[in-house]
């Protein structure tokens, strides 16, 4: 009668832990205060680093031969909600090189066994920077162009776009509008055609 159980070994207790574990996250992650204040990189590292406990204790139960089905649900759970955050936490402002980098990989379905081997990279470097360790300036360069060459930052899209790009007014020809007298005053009230109409009231 205690056959099946024992061939689960500690998968139920584990699942539990993590259950658990992932409930206070869950809290933490929804108490955070937003991404421009300067709290929140400080609170979302310190639930980060439990994750990663979390993560590295579920991913060693799940190569076990007596894993069940639901140490890899659980795992996958933890993944799903660590890559969320990680994610968010790159695309605040102050985020570190390897928070952007991580999320950057995720987000272009790397690994980073295979970013660190196309980039020329030493293979342990991603994992020190997702760890918070700080890079050599080379290493800080050669980052900062794979993230770029990954397409950036997921989130941060719109703070590569704060050009105006309507000046319409410049392609006007006011030549063609001398003989006109009320009628397109109205359109011409930006730029150089406001004097070009005080000119023709004169």
């Amino acid at each position: 009668m205690e056959h099946p159980a024992s061939q689960e070994g500690d998968s139920p207790v584990i699942v539990s832990l993590s259950e658990a574990a992932m409930h206070m996250y869950t809290a933490a992650i929804d108490s955070l205060p937003f991404p421009e204040d300067k709290k929140f990189h400080k609170r979302a590292d310190v639930v980060l680093s439990g994750m990663r406990k979390l993560r590295a204790a579920l991913t060693e139960a799940a190569s076990r031969n007596r894993s069940t089905a639901a140490v890899i649900v659980a795992l996958s759970d933890v993944r799903r909600r660590y890559d969320d955050l990680m994610t968010h936490a790159a695309a605040a402002p102050g985020s570190s090189l390897g928070q952007q980098l991580y999320a950057a990989r995720i987000h272009a379905r790397l690994s980073a066994e295979e970013v660190a081997n196309g980039a020329g990279l030493r293979a342990d470097l991603l994992d020190d920077l997702e760890f918070g360790e700080t890079p050599t300036e080379h290493e800080a360069a050669r980052v900062k162009d794979l993230i770029a060459a990954l397409g950036g930052v997921p989130g941060t899209e719109h703070d590569q776009h704060h050009e105006p790009e309507h000046h319409e007014p410049e392609h006007h020809e006011p030549e063609h509008h001398e003989s006109e007298h009320h009628e397109p005053a109205e359109s011409h009230v930006n730029g150089w055609d406001e004097s070009l109409a005080a000119d023709n009231t004169g």
